[in-house]
């Protein structure tokens, strides 16, 4: 037990003038009476009152000094352990990173456990005690706000679900002390195996910023500890990589053993659900390996190494990643514009050839074309169209506009990465009116310069001016335009490579249906709505493969260290110091001042009962 108020002890020394009382000798009248021999008692007392004679016991005075040392004890506001939640406003911060997927507990996962220590914590709430539950995952969350409704704060907690997301536990303490703060007695309950106390992977920079939010300076912070053990294998890394000559390809994986015994497993690698490469691991003890797969195919695709071990977390034994393709894309290039060539040539990934504007040579094995001024659109190779005639379907010329001026840019479209056409300077345009599927990526005012789009069977970049009419041929933007159509219109672009994902990260997919529809690795089914051609899926919280209806599938991994070494700390670091976690267990301080006022006014109740009785 400890005192929050300790400095109150020191009117304990209003017992001395309790006792003084005791010892001062009574004044008595003289009175004349037929007797004394009822007197002898009274005649006692009065020697008793002799200030320095032995004092007397007395119940009175005993009630009376136990009734002071209660009321100082209430106004020093003792605090004693006990299982329960700490009295005033507790804000609960759950860990649901991947890591609380460890099923290493006899109840199921580390996450069950918390959920179960949180749901007794609710049940110790008392009288006017408030708590509020805070989910931390990739993303914090307030499940619930401060509360004293105990359905309202289990049906949060039930809630919580399990993800493969990784998480910086920080972010969800720093908004727990922002919850906390308003509140006159606060503190915050972290339950977590500690896994994700650290900072981010990607973000070390803000390592110091991060470390001063953990302070236990306006609210008492404490860690109740899960997990019992460490016995698991984790892919922390996947990734390819293309050699110079931009045939031979490869692609690297790491593996850990986290555990503290000697594992064999087997580990497969499939190229879009193709098995091209099987081998058996043997790691030993807290063991770190490296793979190298270069028996690969060259159409390239979505890239699967999966591992087959029985361990706690099964979350890290699938990675994804996205190999590229190893030919270079085939490019069949119609017009007279030197310029084209040029630019065409200096990038080492296309191999481009003069062609006719015959339909077979659209029809040719190549994987795209660069049209300019052709009247030839037939096929469903994808295009990139410069300034051409009327197509009954596609577009129709409409007018002219004379020097217009970029005023704004689809930034988020592949096609203009890395690109700025502010000083871009064209004589005039054509305004046209296109096809529903072409959507504007560059435009001047009300007019589109540039549209980009996909009708289900081949994707066109339609550029709306003669090159001839401005000095684009001329910057070192119209090589990286090149590059960048060519490379979205073959699917080689940055939205490919995001058919591999981290948990958590949303995927951006391209389609042309108003909507997709997409199953999860649990075979959940969900549909959403398609924004201009683009579709954002953010439910990413579990790893595997996601199908998506009409599209190419895409992966999600977990591919963190952090994560994957399921050690359960114990403790973490805060400004304050380090807090010791209490494992599986959670026991509080509480005020006990009410029950001690409660004991002082009964003994007050009593000694007022006690001197009645005598006086009476």
């Amino acid at each position: 037990m400890r005192l929050l108020s300790s400095s109150t002890l020191w009117w304990l020394l209003l017992g001395a003038i309790i006792v003084f009382f005791y010892l001062l000798k009574l004044k008595r009248k003289r009175a004349v009476v037929p007797s004394v021999l009822l007197w002898k008692r009274a005649l006692e007392e009065m020697e008793a009152n002799a200030p320095f004679k032995k004092l007397r016991r007395s119940l009175l005075l005993l009630l009376q000094l136990l009734a002071l040392a209660a009321l100082v004890f209430t106004l020093a506001r003792p605090l004693v352990v006990t299982r329960a939640l700490a009295s005033g406003s507790t804000v609960i911060v759950i860990d649901s990173t991947a890591s609380m997927r460890a099923r290493d507990e006899d109840a199921g996962s580390r996450l069950d456990r918390a959920k179960q220590l949180a749901r007794d914590m609710i049940d110790s709430l008392s009288g006017s005690d408030r708590a509020a539950i805070i989910e931390s995952s990739s993303r914090v969350t307030v499940s619930s706000p401060l509360t004293s409704d105990h359905a309202t704060l289990a049906s949060a907690i039930n809630d919580i679900q399990e993800t493969d997301a990784p998480g910086v536990l920080t972010d969800a303490v720093r908004l727990a002390e922002q919850i906390s703060k308003s509140e006159y007695d606060a503190s915050v309950v972290i339950i977590s195996d500690g896994g994700s106390i650290g900072f981010s992977e990607t973000q070390p920079f803000l390592e110091a910023s991060r470390r001063s939010v953990l302070s236990s300076r306006q609210a008492a912070v404490r860690f109740v500890r899960v997990g019992r053990r460490s016995d698991n294998v984790g892919i922390i890394a996947l990734n390819s990589r293309q050699h110079s000559e931009g045939v031979r390809r490869e692609m690297f994986a790491s593996i850990v053993n986290f555990g503290d015994h000697n594992r064999t497993f087997a580990a497969e690698l499939k190229i879009e659900g193709k098995l091209v490469d099987a081998q058996t691991i043997e790691l030993g003890a807290s063991e770190r390996r490296a793979l190298v797969f270069d028996s690969l195919p060259g159409e390239g695709g979505l890239a699967e190494l999966k591992l087959d071990v029985e361990d706690d977390l099964a979350s890290d034994n699938v990675a994804f990643a996205f190999l590229p393709s190893a030919h270079r894309v085939r490019v069949g290039v119609s017009g007279e514009n030197p310029f084209l060539m040029e630019a065409l040539a200096v990038n080492p990934d296309i191999d481009a050839s003069k062609i006719s504007t015959t339909a077979n040579s659209i029809n040719s094995e190549f994987d795209c074309f660069v049209m300019e001024g052709a009247g030839v659109v037939e096929g469903n190779r994808p295009m990139l169209i410069i300034n051409p005639p009327n197509a009954a379907g596609l577009w129709r010329e409409t007018g002219q506009r004379e020097r217009p001026e970029i005023t704004s840019v689809e930034r988020s479209h592949p096609v203009n990465s890395f690109l700025s056409y502010g000083d871009l300077h064209i004589e005039s345009i054509a305004r046209r009116e296109v096809a529903p599927w072409l959507k504007p990526i560059v435009s001047a005012g009300n007019d589109p310069v540039i549209w980009a789009g996909d009708d289900g069977h081949r994707r066109v970049v339609l550029i709306g001016f003669d090159l001839a009419q401005s000095d684009l041929p001329l910057k070192v933007e119209f090589p990286i335009l090149l590059a960048n159509s060519l490379s979205w219109l073959s699917g080689r672009d940055v939205t490919s490579t995001e058919r591999a994902i981290r948990a958590g990260q949303p995927a951006m997919l391209q389609t042309v249906a108003p909507s997709a529809t997409i199953t999860t690795p649990a075979g959940d089914i969900r549909e959403v709505s398609a924004r201009d051609g683009s579709v954002v899926f953010a439910e990413t919280l579990r790893a595997g493969r996601y199908e998506v209806n009409g599209g190419a599938p895409f992966g999600v991994s977990l591919l963190s260290e952090a994560e994957s070494n399921t050690t359960p700390r114990n403790a973490i670091e805060t400004r304050a110091g380090e807090i010791s976690g209490q494992p599986e267990a959670f026991y509080s301080e509480r005020e006990a001042w009410r029950w001690i006022a409660l004991l002082a006014l009964a003994v007050l109740m009593i000694e007022w009962w006690v001197y009645n009785r005598r006086i009476a």
